[in-house]
Formats: structure tokens, C-alpha cells, sequence
């Protein structure tokens, strides 16, 4: 198996600033996937200087994935992408082309718009952006990009919404597995209706570590309470690739200063192992 770690060191535009720090630590899995026989190689992702806005900014960060993405596929690496915001998925998912899927772990649902957003978090937007809701021509701008059908986009474990975007939510057919029906079914179960819809052909699959429970692994400040165990997401991920190809991953939202134990590195450097052994690139 051959594995690509593609680092998007940045975080609300700014480089190596609070989750912008993750990805340099979840890189760290390199050597841990070499010792497992796993070839590895490593792509940082840069700004192009002179950029000073964080739309601008964000969307040339997606461009850039999304050649790395292809240069890793060309090259028979699966595709795994470690990022400071969720937004680098939309540049794996341009390049993975027409057809692909996406699966959403995510403590929030990353589903506001410009008209529905209360904070104003351009990264809270993304999955909106990736469904084609919302800066469709910025979008449109990653070569690749199409917006991803609803019944091929579902969410795992949000469950920290704003009011708007959860009526946004409810008004879609996006799928949306709760932490509950995980706990009470199982992994596998839980996600049998989302999964059994599916046209798509392969899926992307997206983690921001937030997804899971802060009080076993706590990746960022902004973590909702009640969220998944870290078992709980490995068997999500192992439902999904039994049901579906995983051509591409990213993992995203790590902010090491609030991790001061290492419990959210260590559930985000499993999770890397467990792409490089299911995932397909292609």
C-alpha cells in the first residue's frame, strides 16, 4: 500500500495558529505507517504569497489539495489529507471527480450558508459548499469540482447546529446518522440506510476529530459535548468501506494546545492507520 500525506497547515487562512498546528503532529503517523510496511510520502500544501483575505485564501488551499490529490492517485498513493480546517475536503472531492460520495464525521454540521450562519465561520460552511449551497463559483474554481447529489452526502455524529442550518438540514435529503442511533444499533447499522442510498461509484471520507466524545479525545475548543468514542468512528469507517470504495480521506480540526495528553492525536493517528490498510486510491 502506498499513502500520501498531503499537510494543509492553515486555519482560518493563517498558517501553524491553533488547528493550523494539527497537521505537522498527525504527520507524525509516517513513521508509525513505515513500520507497518506502509510506503509513504509526504506533501506540504502552501498559500501563494501575497493572498489577504480568508475566502481567497481558502479556496487556493483547495486548488492546491486538489492537485495533490491528483499527483497521488497518479502515482497509486491512496490520497490522505491532513488539514487544519474541513474545507481542504472539497479540493480531494474535486479531484476525485464526478461520482464520488461523501461521508461527514463531524461534531457540527458544517451545513450553514452566508444567510444561516450565526458565527460567520467560513469552515462551518464547507459541507454546504461541497453539496453546492453556497460559493458555487469559488467552488467551481477547483478544477474537478461538482456538487456532490444529496442522496450521496450523509453527516456521522453531528449534533451542534445552528438554528437555520438545522432547518436547512432537515429540508434536505443529506443523510444525518446521529451519535445515538450509533450507540444504540452499532456502527454498521446505524449507517446501513445512509450507505444503502448511495449512487456513487467511491466516497470521500472527511473526520473532523471534533466528531468525537472531548471527554475521551479532545481535538479543538469548539467540540460539542457527547460525541462519539473513537471505536465508534473505526467502526463507522469500517461500515463504509465494507458498502463502498474510500478513494480519498482527510482529517481535520486538531488543535494540539487543548490535547495536552495526547488522547485526540492518539485517536487521529489510528484513524490514519486504518485508511492506509482500507482505502483504495482510485
Amino acid at each position: 500500500m502506498r499513502v500520501r500525506l498531503i499537510r494543509v497547515p492553515y486555519d482560518a487562512g493563517n498558517r501553524g495558529l491553533r488547528m493550523g498546528a494539527g497537521p505537522d503532529r498527525l504527520a507524525a503517523a509516517a513513521d508509525r505507517l513505515r513500520a507497518r510496511g506502509v510506503e509513504v510520502s509526504e506533501a506540504p500544501v502552501e498559500a501563494p504569497p501575497g493572498l489577504r483575505t480568508e475566502i481567497g485564501t481558502t479556496f487556493a488551499l483547495h486548488r492546491a489539495v486538489a492537485a495533490e490529490v491528483l499527483e497521488a492517485v497518479a502515482a497509486e498513493a491512496f490520497p490522505l489529507v491532513l488539514s487544519g480546517n474541513c474545507g481542504s475536503a472539497i479540493g480531494a472531492i474535486a479531484a476525485a471527480g464526478a461520482g464520488t460520495g461523501i461521508a461527514w464525521f463531524d461534531g457540527h454540521g458544517d451545513f450553514n450558508t452566508p444567510e444561516t450562519t450565526v458565527s460567520g465561520f467560513l469552515d462551518g460552511m464547507a459541507f454546504a459548499v461541497a453539496t453546492g449551497r453556497c460559493f458555487r463559483p469559488l467552488a467551481l474554481s477547483v478544477p474537478g469540482f461538482a456538487p456532490v447529489a444529496d442522496r450521496d452526502a450523509f453527516l456521522v455524529g453531528a449534533r451542534d447546529f445552528d438554528p437555520a442550518e438545522r432547518s436547512a438540514l432537515d429540508a434536505s435529503a443529506v443523510g444525518w446518522v446521529r451519535v445515538a442511533a450509533v450507540r444504540e444499533l452499532g456502527a454498521a447499522a446505524a449507517l446501513a440506510p445512509a450507505l444503502g442510498r448511495l449512487r456513487a461509484r467511491r466516497i470521500h471520507v472527511h473526520v473532523d476529530l471534533d466528531v468525537h466524545d472531548p471527554a475521551l479525545a479532545p481535538a479543538n475548543e469548539f467540540a460539542p459535548p457527547d460525541g462519539l468514542t473513537p471505536r465508534e468512528v473505526q467502526d463507522a469507517v469500517r461500515a463504509i468501506a465494507a458498502t463502498v470504495p474510500i478513494c480519498s480521506a482527510s482529517l481535520a480540526a486538531y488543535d494540539p494546545s487543548v490535547d495536552p495528553d495526547g488522547r485526540a492525536l492518539e485517536a487521529g493517528l489510528q484513524l490514519i492507520e486504518l485508511f492506509s490498510e482500507l482505502g483504495t486510491g482510485g
